[in-house]
């Protein structure tokens, strides 16, 4: 069985997706605040949705790429 590397690159570049998934997360978090008009306090009480929702859009990007990689893996060898 092969064994897999997860190298300092792959790492750094998985680090960095979480990273602005959580942006994003908390941008849509501001942007509710703003649309809605509700108390700045929000802004860190809701965390807990911010992170809920910052692994889900991690793991749709983790999925979107991994099709991407197969896409891409399939039609070079045809």
């Amino acid at each position: 069985m092969r064994d897999f590397l997860f190298t300092a690159k792959r790492q750094r570049a998985e680090i960095i997706w979480f990273i602005a998934c959580f942006c994003v997360a908390l941008l849509m978090n501001v942007f509710s605040i703003i649309f809605y008009q509700t108390s700045w306090k929000e802004l860190y009480t809701q965390m807990l949705w911010v992170a809920i929702i910052t692994c889900a859009l991690y793991a749709v990007s983790v999925v979107i790429r991994v099709c991407i990689y197969l896409i891409k893996r399939f039609l070079v060898r045809r």
